[in-house]
């Protein structure tokens, strides 16, 4: 769901931002800088606390793979190191999907000059995806990293950037069909919830377990097609979720959207920063500590996350404006 919410967000900035303008270089590197000054300096600062608070706490000392994480290097076409700052192999996706499709997008542009930029943008997404498609498909029939299929392909950025366009299909078709689009939003969330159903009951059904299978035609199905189907039936959610403006309930609609301001701290604290430096050793006695226990680690990641928003997010995406400009776009800034 990460995936394809982010792919709905950057499509809808660049699909608009290549329909008004030509384009060009310049447009790529605002892109760029106002993505990177929203993702990079709080990544930077939560994996350098977390390399220092790992070498106290564990002794490991310098550990030189651990750099790589800073370029999101360490799984692009590798699995993900398993014992440190595990959240890292889907931020390393959508970095270089940042940095490919805008790209892609310019030096399509370059070779075939489109006239019509509707049909333009739709193949060169389709495209796109493809790539990554039959990289699976072929990679199933002798896998690069066989037998574990969550590190071998889940986790490696070369066989998972299509996971973030198919939110950008979304936007796509939010872009130019956008009443048509919201006439079948409830027939599409249907489909979603059916299809994420059928996708963990093939999960979790260990007669199946069509991600680590010994039956090979069960095991070539789930690594050829598995990851295609994961956030397609996600993103079909897109349109029903983008229609709901407003909560009635005033609190509900204040903790949702502070939420929402504070959800990318949390993400990058939730785990590695508080659950393991903290509470991995954790051993509750009675339903009472567990709850108490939850209780104070979401507290911790709440305030955590909020005071990371305000006197660290909120400031640095304020001091971006000076280098990376967007242009106006119907009337408002792009994000």
């Amino acid at each position: 769901m990460f995936f394809v919410l982010s792919g709905f967000l950057i499509g809808t900035i660049l699909i608009k931002t290549f329909i008004n303008s030509a384009f060009t270089i310049q447009d790529i590197r605002t892109f760029w800088i106002r993505r990177w000054f929203r993702t990079l300096p709080l990544y930077w600062l939560i994996l350098t606390t977390d390399i220092i608070l790992y070498a106290f706490i564990y002794r490991y000392g310098f550990e030189p793979y651990k750099l790589s994480y800073y370029l999101f290097l360490q799984n692009l076409w590798h699995p993900h190191p398993l014992y440190f700052f595990g959240e890292a192999w889907s931020l390393s996706v959508e970095e270089w999907f940042y940095i490919t499709l805008p790209v892609v997008m310019y030096i399509a542009a370059l070779l075939f000059r489109p006239i019509n930029k509707k049909k333009f943008l739709l193949n060169v997404f389709v495209v796109y995806i493809l790539v990554f498609i039959l990289a699976r498909f072929f990679n199933a029939f002798h896998p690069i990293y066989p037998p574990y299929q969550d590190s071998g392909i889940r986790k490696i950025v070369a066989f998972r950037l299509d996971a973030v366009m198919y939110g950008v299909l979304i936007a796509y078709f939010n872009t130019y069909y956008a009443t048509a689009l919201k006439k079948i939003k409830n027939y599409l969330l249907l489909i979603s919830i059916a299809g994420i159903i059928f996708i963990f009951y093939l999960i979790t059904d260990t007669s199946i377990n069509i991600t680590d299978a010994t039956n090979h035609t069960i095991r070539f199905a789930g690594d050829a097609f598995l990851y295609l189907f994961i956030p397609l039936f996600f993103s079909l959610c897109l349109p029903f979720a983008y229609n709901i403006k407003t909560f009635k309930n005033k609190f509900a609609s204040a903790f949702f959207g502070h939420i929402s301001k504070i959800s990318y701290s949390m993400y990058l604290v939730h785990y590695s920063l508080v659950y393991i430096t903290f509470f991995t050793n954790v051993k509750p006695f009675s339903l009472h500590t567990t709850a108490a226990y939850y209780a104070l680690y979401w507290t911790i990641v709440i305030v955590l996350s909020s005071l990371l928003y305000k006197y660290f997010e909120s400031p640095v995406m304020k001091f971006r404006d000076r280098f990376g400009r967007s242009k106006t776009i119907n009337g408002s800034r792009t994000r």
